[in-house]
């Protein structure tokens, strides 16, 4: 490796899936910006140990940007605001999505749910999540194009009807309500979307059957989980197993002849330096 280079090092269960090319890899693009920034002559070595699998959904890229972004910070010393954290990492979105859009970098740097309220100027605003509040994971082990987001939002209508908005933004705000009063049954109501998820859900193999599945099993709502095809449910962990919740789902899948892996989660409380407390 030259002085000057990024070098991206590989490691973890799905290390084969994420580019070696610096400007092909989310945490290698933000490097180089931090590089640019900081002014500094020399490069830096980035090992990613990825066990979220890319492509899939699942906030790969934008885990990779975001704890990118936070370690170069505290290496060369540039103090960066939570707010400029979170832009420089969206653009390492843009290897992926084509636009370095916040929608996961936001809540992998500041943990909890985030709004993003506005892009220019950027404002983000954080809630913390309902303290019983679990996911259960399901992903179909089905094949993925290249520049999977990008190709997702591709297929999304590009004229909505006032009626649709309308539903979405009803939606949307009972999302927010259920998070604000700590209620996961309403934000369970909220997780409705008459826009994206009908059109990405032909993307799916079961996806009906996997919804229902989940819903049956107990949880408050379900949902593609990004671009897909990953599917997210949320459960209320006093009341349901998660994990029974995301054997359901995947039991689901394999019903429609499709292999997945079933997963529970809780969620973060944001990026953090390994060893410190935030």
């Amino acid at each position: 490796m030259a002085e000057k280079d990024v070098k991206i090092v590989k490691a973890g269960k799905y290390a084969d899936a994420i580019p070696s090319n610096p400007d092909k890899n989310a945490a290698g693009v933000v490097a180089k910006l931090f590089l640019k920034m900081a002014k500094v002559d020399a490069g830096v070595r980035i090992k990613i140990d990825k066990g979220i699998r890319p492509g899939y959904g699942l906030g790969s890229s934008g885990a990779s940007a975001a704890a990118a972004a936070v370690a170069l910070d505290r290496l060369l010393e540039t103090n960066c605001s939570e707010l400029e954290l979170i832009r420089m990492a969206a653009q390492g979105e843009v290897v992926s999505a084509g636009v370095p859009h916040v929608d996961n970098v936001a809540p992998a740097i500041l943990g909890g749910f985030t709004i993003v309220r506005c892009y220019d100027p950027l404002d983000v605003v954080k809630l913390a999540a309902p303290k019983s509040l679990e996911v259960a994971v399901a992903i179909p082990d089905v094949e993925t194009p290249p520049e999977k987001t990008k190709s997702a939002r591709s297929i999304l209508p590009k004229t909505v009807q006032l009626s649709q908005v309308t539903y979405n933004l009803g939606h949307a705000s009972t999302i927010v309500a259920g998070i604000a009063l700590s209620d996961i049954g309403l934000i369970g109501r909220g997780m409705f979307d008459c826009i994206v998820e009908p059109v990405r859900a032909r993307l799916i193999p079961g996806y009906e059957r996997v919804k229902r599945g989940a819903l049956e099993a107990g949880a408050s709502g379900v949902a593609i989980s990004g671009a897909g095809p990953a599917m997210i449910a949320l459960v209320d962990a006093e009341k349901i197993d998660a994990m029974g919740v995301a054997q359901a789902m995947k039991k689901a899948f394999e019903e429609e002849g499709v292999r997945a892996e079933a997963y529970r989660a809780k969620p973060s409380e944001g990026t953090r330096i390994l060893g410190e407390t935030k």
